[in-house]
């Protein structure tokens, strides 16, 4: 290794270390309630001050389940929750059903829906939400967001000390500055159940800053309004990159 190959190692290294010892925000971090998945992030949750993308398949809504169980761990005084979506999303999937959001323990009164006609406005509204220190977390709905955008949501969201999430369309997502990357599927539910069961999710933490990657399968209890790890999915490092 040439000495210019060194340094660059070097300074790579300290970003990594960088990157795994930051600290959240004044308002520490949103768990996700599950230990096993907890401790996989370098903050032992979601980092508020932070971006999070959820990722899914095509007509598939668990990531919005999902979201909504996450959402729905907040501290109801922490604010309200703004949930920006373009009209197309409107237009192709209709408007969230708000007993489906309650039955995951996210109340509908908390959530500030805004929609908006076209991608510029909706990051436009995404970036003003994110740095708004009164709101709790601002989810981004169909949203497509590069490199440089990202990192614009990321300073906003820093500068707010606010949890964001985005949920791409499918076949959207590009290369960004998102502290995590998450892809979350349906799964079926267990043979045993009567009716149609809990809900499950194949959760892979597909990309982490500071961090590692993992699979697992989660139901959520919905007497409970908690995840649960069912299995682990894959024998995957949580090393960190």
């Amino acid at each position: 290794m040439s000495a210019r190959e060194a340094i660059i190692a070097r300074l790579r290294e300290q970003l990594r270390a960088a990157d795994r010892t930051r600290l959240p925000g004044r308002r520490g971090v949103a768990a996700l309630g599950v230990p096993a998945i907890d401790a996989a992030l370098p903050w032992r949750g979601l980092a508020r001050g932070g971006v999070h993308e959820l990722l899914g398949g095509d007509g598939d809504a668990a990531r919005f389940g999902f979201a909504a169980a996450l959402l729905g761990r907040l501290p109801v005084g922490g604010g309200r929750i703004l949930w920006c979506r373009g009209g197309h999303a409107t237009r192709e999937i209709g408007r969230p059903y708000g007993p489906g959001l309650a039955g995951f323990g996210l109340a509908p009164e908390r959530l500030l829906f805004f929609e908006t006609r076209c991608a510029e406005e909706a990051l436009w509204a995404i970036e003003e939400g994110l740095r708004c220190r009164r709101l709790a977390a601002v989810v981004g709905e169909g949203v497509a967001t590069g490199l440089a955008a990202s990192r614009r949501l990321q300073l906003a969201a820093e500068a707010g000390d606010t949890l964001g999430l985005l949920l791409p369309a499918p076949g959207k997502a590009a290369t960004t500055a998102a502290f995590t990357q998450w892809r979350i599927d349906s799964w079926p539910g267990s043979p045993e159940a009567a009716g149609l069961g809990a809900s499950r999710w194949r959760v892979a933490l597909q990309r982490c800053r500071g961090g590692g990657t993992g699979e697992w399968l989660v139901e959520f209890d919905d007497e409970a309004l908690c995840l649960a790890v069912v299995a682990a999915l894959a024998d995957r490092s949580l090393a960190a990159e």
